[in-house]
Parts: structure tokens; C-alpha cells; sequence
């Protein structure tokens, strides 16, 4: 007998709307936030926006440019500042199963 499982979180998400819908394409924000409406978004970071992951459709940022948006704030951190701020409020936070995933970009 095949015992019948939960669905995945993602599948759980799609079950919850019709297809075709509309998807709002002006931003990426409004965009992973049509895809998945439990999207979790690191207040600030729009511009790091590079996508979403395929399994989970969490939000994905390019820290790079996350530590360039800190140094570029009106505060104005240095290098190590940023770093040691998106280490210890940004990255190292855990606020459920769609917190936001940053990644180091290799090019």
C-alpha cells in the first residue's frame, strides 16, 4: 500500500493558484513575491536581486552587491563594517522557511 505523503512546500504554493495567471514583471521583487507570497525579502536589498531558487523559491541575493548598498547608504560603512554587519543581521538570521539566500557570485 503507498503511503500518501505531504506536499513539497513549493507544490503546496502552485496547488493554491490557477494557472495561467498574471505575474507582475515590473520588478524582481513583485515578481518572486507573485510566484511565491510567502517570499521573505531582506528589507533594502531590491538592487541585490538576482533571483529565486528553483526548489524553494526563496529569494536570492548577490552579497557582493548587498555590501556595496550598505557602503553606498547614507551612513556610509566601510568595507569591513558592511561585512561584519551582513554577517551578524543579514545572513546569519534564520525567519523561516523562505529566508532569503545569499550568494557569493564567482565572475
Amino acid at each position: 500500500m503507498i503511503k500518501k505523503t505531504k506536499p513539497m512546500m513549493k507544490d503546496a504554493i502552485n496547488a493554491q493558484k490557477e494557472f495561467p495567471h498574471y505575474v507582475d514583471c515590473t520588478s524582481a521583487r513583485s515578481f518572486i513575491g507573485d510566484i511565491n507570497e510567502q517570499a521573505l525579502f531582506a528589507d533594502g536589498f531590491d538592487s541585490a536581486i538576482v533571483g529565486y531558487d528553483a526548489s524553494s523559491y526563496c529569494v536570492v541575493y548577490d552579497y557582493d552587491k548587498c555590501l556595496k548598498v550598505l557602503m553606498e547608504k547614507d551612513d556610509r560603512m566601510s568595507y569591513p563594517e558592511a561585512h561584519e554587519f551582513m554577517e551578524f543581521n543579514v545572513v546569519g538570521a534564520y525567519v523561516g522557511d523562505f529566508t532569503p539566500i545569499f550568494v557569493h557570485s564567482l565572475v
